[in-house]
């Protein structure tokens, strides 16, 4: 997998993009991502989720147009409080958690002022959060274009990448800020609860 290629290809294809749909994306794919870390949080008892979760619901808001991003920096210190950091874990659990914190940050800062970069790096990141698992899970003896290979052509994979596709030729397609748009695509992005690495709350 060939994060800086899929990295370029992302940003060409949303640079266009006005600083609410750019943050819409990055909203939108962590979204995916929550069951990551609010699985992590449940097991380990790591952090306050609900802390989390309020700044993806701020996200959300601001998508849809009923927040302003004035206060932001607050949502940064409340994720900082609960980021995991690899070294306190002995788990690979941490990884797609310490990813989703990450994947936040990128929507955060987006919200805050307009990145491409943030964007694109937030699209990027949860694809590579699934090749780390499954480089963990099933693929552990593979390495350079082997493992590449296995992780461009497994399910979860391609899943993501029609996800990503579809997000951003919804996000594209819609020119204005509306409650209504911003529920349905936090609704397609939430994927009833299951992540991109098929994790589940439930």
């Amino acid at each position: 997998m060939n994060t800086r290629k899929l990295y370029t290809q992302y940003y060409r294809q949303i640079e266009s993009l006005t600083p609410w749909q750019l943050t819409a994306l990055a909203t939108a794919a962590t979204e995916r991502a929550w069951p990551n870390f609010a699985l992590f949080s449940e097991l380990t008892e790591f952090g306050a989720p609900e802390e989390v979760r309020h700044c993806l619901n701020m996200l959300w808001d601001y998508v849809s147009g009923r927040q302003s991003s004035k206060n932001f920096e607050r949502l940064l210190e409340r994720l900082d409080e609960n980021t995991p950091a690899i070294d306190d874990f002995d788990m690979f659990g941490v990884q797609p958690a310490l990813d989703f914190s990450v994947g936040l940050h990128c929507a955060i800062h987006c919200a805050m002022k307009a990145s491409i970069d943030e964007a694109a790096s937030a699209l990027t990141l949860s694809l590579s959060t699934i090749g780390k698992f499954i480089k963990y899970t099933e693929a552990s003896e593979l390495k350079g274009t082997e493992l590449t290979q296995y992780i461009e052509e497994h399910e979860l994979f391609e899943v993501q990448l029609s996800f990503i596709s579809e997000l951003i030729s919804t996000i594209s397609q819609q020119q204005k800020q509306s409650k209504e748009f911003s529920r349905e695509l936090r609704l397609f992005s939430a994927n009833d609860g299951v992540s991109q690495l098929g994790i589940s709350l439930e």
